[in-house]
Order: C-alpha cells, then structure tokens, then sequence
C-alpha cells in the first residue's frame, strides 16, 4: 500500500529515479528530504523557495551564527552544519514537543512531523514538516541548486533560510539550531505567513528521552550523492484481455497458498468528471481542483528542463505550458479463489512509453538522459479514482470476500496528446502465478496498452 500522508505537507522531492515501485510492499511514513528519482522515470524537481516574509535576503557567500554555519559549496551548492567544538553535555535521546498553534492540526500517521493548516485537509497543501537531524562527527546537510541563504534567529534560534534557484515548488526551508540537545531541525512550510512561522517555531521544545521513548534523529542528508539505483528494467506487453493469476499471504494457513485472478475489461477516455462519485478521488486529486463546476478537466501544467547535478550546474526550465486532460478509466474484475476473505491490493498504475520496439520501452519523461534532460509526468502518478476503496490508508486495499468476484473502476489523468502512448502497468509480477515469467531481469513491468472499448 502507498501511503497516502507520504506526500501530505512535505512536498515529495523526487530528483532521482527509485528503482521499485513501493506502493503496495510499505507503507512509508516516514519524512524524509532524500531525494529520489520518480518511479515512472521522469525527474521531477521539486524545491523550496525562501521566506522572504520573515527576512531579507543576503548576498549569496560564507557566513557564520553561533554554532550553526553556512558556506558554498561548488556554485550552487550549500553546507549547513555546526561547529565540531560544539561538544555541549547534551542528551543522547530526546524528545520533540510541538504545541500546535491555533489553526493547524497534525496529519494523522505521520509520527507528529507533520501539520496542516485547517480548512486544507483535502490535500493537505499548506502547513510544516519537522525533519529533526544529529550531525555523526563533521556531517554537513549538503543542499544543491542553491541560490543564496539568508542567516537570521528565529525564536531566539539561530537559523538559515535556503532560496533554491528557478525550481518550481511553493515550499520553503528554515534550518533551526536546537544548541542545547544538538538538534538541527528541517521545517519546511507552505502557504502559512511570517507570524505562523514564528508562532510554530515558539512552540517547539526538546526533553531528554529514554531509548524507548524518543524522537529518531536521523543524519544530515547529502544531496552530493546521486543516489542511482541500478537495476535491470524489463517490460513485457500484455494482451489487454489477459487474465492474471496472483498468489496472495493466506492468514489462516499462514503461507502463500491465497489465490485470486484479475483481469482488465472495459476502458473508457473522457474529459469529464461528471457521473464519478467525488468520494472515490485519492487524496491530491479533489475534484474541485481537477475539474472546473461542469465537471470537465481543468489543463495541467507540463514542464521539460535539464536538471543539471546541483553544484556545478543548476536546474533550467526549457518550456512551460498548459496540457489538456483526459481521464482514463479501466475496469478491472477481481476473482477470490480461496475460502477466506483477502485484503486486494490494487497495484495497477499508468505510463507513458516510448516504444522502440517489441518490449523495448522508455520512459517519455526522460527525453534525453545524456544531456539530463527530463519533463515532469505525462500522466498522474498515483490513481487518481477508485472504487471501491478501502478506507484512509487503506484507500488502495478494498476486501474481496471468498469466493466472490468483485469489479474495480479505477481512473488516472493522462496529457491528451499522450494517449496513444498511454499503458497500464503492474509491476508486483513476482506475485504472478500465471502467466509465469522465466529470465525477465531483476525488476520486471507488465504494460498494456490503453485501448478504448468501442
């Protein structure tokens, strides 16, 4: 299952492909500023922007406040770390506090690290996302595409505010000094004001813990490792019609001897909302966004860029424009072969391929990798409909009673001018009983094309 808080607040910073799919194997929960690489292949660059409501920006070179300091690294690069003579008697464990100011509330599941501004519980696209970090030795937090810092006290805290250049995002980062438990606190934020910031900031307290009740204090990320997950990718077509058969844990025989089948059916294209229950749209997707009042897709905006490394060379926008949406719609028949009732996983999601041949595809976000040239998606990432569902985070795992077939509609956004490019993918094929798959490489993708039912 994807959970689905992982994108909630934190905006997903995705700068690097991640190799394998995780939607349905963990459900992550955990803040995280690694930044990865989209799972559809495209490289998304999603970044801060600083708070210049709370103070003016500075010339962009070597600085230093209290413990804490700042200083370049390449061009665009920035090093924020603490002095190493700062051995202060501090605790080994502690503990976060946050007394939420009036007009936020925590996001369910996110281990208190997140917040959202009330009235945005939708999509959650306004609050904070704590990531509390404890330097090993001289680590550094290492931040690419760097356009200038700004040092300031916030709450009585040194600080630094990071600007990151000509990337798209609305976040912003504030780095916070915590000098007396040796915390270095990450809040990043959005849609909140000056006085919100400094309010959220005062209610932010540390007391020793136990190693039994703490808060995880994880390492400085550094954004110099390109972290580049090899694996070999293989694509194997799929008739439209095929039908699968899964194995599945059986919780009464306590092994894999559960099995169920699914099989795709009707596909439909519309570039209308009307007739879905707005009930059955995944959290991102509010139908009051994607569509105007009549119902009809709003554009999307679509983007291609060169990434560059973030230190010797920066992230360019080449072309932004607005793309019309259509929504793809397929129904999927699920069938329980076994005597006891079984969480289904809906695991199908959808790409837009290149095809260069018999199962020889490419991603058609990444349109010229040697030269770090990529687009933003051509198609949503997540479903965007479903239904059934499950319910909260298990949005993806309606129940499936013994014995009993069940039809699943689901729905994804798709760029109109892609979808003869357009397939579903499942890419949990080792879960495959038939068809079997003999020498596929190591991470193996079923693709069927999106073919309207006439």
């Amino acid at each position: 299952m994807k959970d689905q808080l992982k994108q909630a607040i934190k905006p997903t910073p995705e700068r690097f492909r991640y190799a394998v799919r995780e939607s349905v194997n963990e459900a992550v929960t955990q803040s995280s500023p690694t930044k990865k690489r989209l799972s559809k292949g495209g490289r998304i660059v999603i970044a801060v922007a600083i708070l210049a409501a709370l103070i003016p920006s500075a010339v962009f070179g070597a600085s230093k406040l209290y413990g804490l300091f700042a200083k370049p690294v390449e061009q665009y690069g920035l090093a924020i770390g603490t002095d190493e003579t700062q051995a202060a008697d501090y605790p080994l464990y502690v503990k976060m506090h946050v007394d939420i100011p009036e007009g936020f509330a925590v996001v369910p599941n996110t281990d208190d690290l997140k917040y959202y501004r009330l009235n945005n519980e939708d999509t959650y696209e306004s609050g904070f996302s704590l990531y509390p970090m404890r330097a090993n030795g001289d680590q550094k937090a290492y931040i690419a595409n760097v356009e200038n810092y700004t040092e300031c006290t916030v709450s009585g805290h040194p600080a630094y505010a990071v600007r990151i250049t000509n990337i798209k995002g609305n976040w912003d980062q504030l780095y916070v000094w915590f000098e007396d438990v040796n915390v270095m606190l990450l809040i990043e934020h959005k849609g909140v004001t000056k006085q919100q910031i400094i309010d959220f900031v005062d209610g932010i307290s540390f007391t020793e813990g136990t190693s039994d009740d703490c808060t995880a204090l994880y390492e400085p990320y550094d954004e110099r490792q390109t972290k580049t997950y090899k694996y070999e990718e293989t694509f194997i077509e799929q008739p439209l019609d095929t039908k699968l058969t899964f194995k599945g844990y059986s919780k009464v025989y306590e092994d894999e001897s559960l099995r169920y089948t699914a099989q795709i059916g009707d596909i439909r294209v519309t570039d209308t909302i009307e007739g879905l229950d707005e009930s059955c749209f995944n959290q991102g997707y509010s139908p009051n966004e994607i569509a105007d009042e009549n119902g009809k897709l709003v554009t999307k905006e679509f983007r291609t860029f060169c990434e560059g490394d973030g230190f010797n060379s920066t992230y360019e926008e080449l072309s932004c424009e607005q793309k019309e949406q259509k929504m793809i719609l397929a129904e999927v028949t699920y069938e329980n072969l076994t005597d006891e009732d079984l969480d289904l996983f809906v695991t199908y999601h959808l790409n837009v391929m290149n095809k260069d041949g018999e199962n020889s595809f490419t991603h058609a976000e990444t349109i010229d990798p040697q030269n770090l040239i990529y687009s933003t998606e051509c198609c949503d990432t997540e479903i965007t409909y479903l239904s059934p569902h499950g319910e909260g985070k298990s949005f993806y795992i309606p129940t499936l009673p013994e014995h009993e077939k069940m039809t699943v509609t689901f729905g994804f956004r798709c760029n109109a001018d892609m979808l003869d490019r357009a397939y579903l993918c499942l890419d949990n094929v080792n879960e495959v009983v038939e068809p079997a798959i003999e020498g596929a490489g190591d991470y193996v993708v079923y693709l069927f094309e999106v073919t309207e039912n006439d």
